[in-house]
């Protein structure tokens, strides 16, 4: 097996423990670490080490073309905004991360025989179960007592935050519930994996979350026409209203809604002050005191850390630029997934269908969110629909 495939299998594999780097930021606001310092270490290198390596095997099949600059243009727009930011180091180290997810992607989508492919999927999956069992499981023990505290009994495991985990499960079942349907239920671990995911999306109590579910089922079924899915959107949504009015309440602090207004607040100034590149790459925290409401929280709570919407976030830390970029690399992503989507069997077809609702649904979670897996969500996973077409590797 090439180095190329092992390579970016492991990418697949350790995107729930992107969370646990947060341990390695000694600025980080007071989110309890799940993982001691020296574990979230090794898995910063080995994610490293991942995402260069995944980087020869995109330079074989780069072309001068939309769909190359479409995975490669987010991480070089994050390295633009980060040269003359107010932390470069920091920020071109993002751009450098995100560059090599892109890299990984297109290699994914132009590159990827079936048998790799295969493998992508099933690691993603497995991995999947492992990550959202371990959650459940944090879950139902109250362990660790800090984290279910901070979290306030909502499902986390090693995600950032309970809305992370329910944006993976958002694009995870994208690809679970298709690949369990289609086979009906020959295939196991799509099955176990799609179960496993719902009860955890339920689990971590996410209100948008769960409405973005809806919004993605909707637009699964516009693409695919399938009028029942439509009317099963809906029963989802009175579902979820129900299941927040009898439980999902008791489960969200009151003051987060005020939080998210102070940070979007802030996040419109400062974009306002900086409208062409913004203040840098997770450079928010160095100018929040400045930009922040008189009675905002002070420079140590989450709030501070970023503007808790993933576009706004761009427009702080990048300007229009990044923003511009970030729409227009997804669009181009999303063109090519439906237009292969076209003359594709039955599978992959659904498949397609299945992980561009995933795309629509978590970018939508991102509006009031500020989704730090996008780029592997949506660089890494998305091309799965055009490596199997192009492939054929689940006929």
């Amino acid at each position: 097996m090439k180095i190329g495939t092992v390579a970016i299998a492991v990418l697949f594999a350790i995107v729930p423990l992107y969370g646990t780097l947060v341990a390695l930021d000694p600025a980080r606001p007071a989110i309890p670490a799940v993982v001691p310092h020296a574990v979230a270490a090794a898995i910063g290198v080995l994610a490293l080490a991942a995402l260069a390596l995944a980087v020869p095997p995109a330079l074989r099949v780069m072309r001068r073309d939309r769909l190359t600059a479409a995975f490669l243009a987010p991480g070089l727009a994050t390295i633009a905004a980060a040269i003359p930011g107010f932390d470069p180091p920091l920020g071109i180290g993002l751009g450098l991360l995100v560059l090599g997810q892109g890299a990984a992607g297109l290699a994914i989508a132009r590159g990827a025989d079936a048998a790799a492919t295969r493998l992508f999927i099933r690691t993603f999956l497995g991995s999947a179960i492992v990550a959202c069992g371990l959650a459940l499981a944090m879950q139902i023990a109250h362990r660790p007592a800090a984290v279910y505290a901070y979290d306030n009994g909502r499902a986390v495991g090693t995600f950032l935050n309970p809305n992370e985990l329910a944006a993976y499960t958002l694009m995870a079942l994208a690809v679970a519930v298709p690949l369990a349907v289609v086979t009906r239920g020959r295939d196991r671990l799509a099955t176990a994996a799609a179960i496993v995911l719902a009860v955890t999306l339920l689990a971590t109590f996410s209100r948008f979350g769960l409405l973005c579910a809806v919004l993605g089922i909707a637009v699964f079924a516009l693409l695919s026409r399938a009028r029942l899915l439509l009317a099963a959107a809906v029963a989802v949504a009175l579902a979820g209203v129900a299941l927040d009015l009898a439980e999902g309440a008791r489960h969200h602090n009151p003051r987060d809604t005020e939080a998210r207004a102070v940070a979007w607040q802030t996040g419109l100034t400062t974009f306002e002050r900086f409208p062409l590149l913004g203040v840098g790459p997770l450079a928010f925290p160095r100018t929040y005191d400045a930009f922040r409401p008189p009675a905002a929280p002070g420079d140590r709570t989450a709030v501070a850390f970023d503007p808790h919407s993933l576009p706004l976030a761009f427009a702080a830390e990048g300007g229009i630029v990044a923003v511009v970029t970030l729409v227009a690399s997804f669009a181009v992503v999303l063109g090519a997934v439906l237009r292969a989507a076209r003359s594709a069997g039955a599978l992959p077809r659904t498949l397609a269908f299945a992980l561009a609702a995933g795309l629509v649904a978590v970018m939508s979670d991102s509006a009031i969110n500020t989704i730090s897996l996008l780029f592997p969500l949506g660089l890494q996973v998305v091309p799965l629909a055009l490596a199997v077409n192009r492939t054929d590797a689940l006929a």
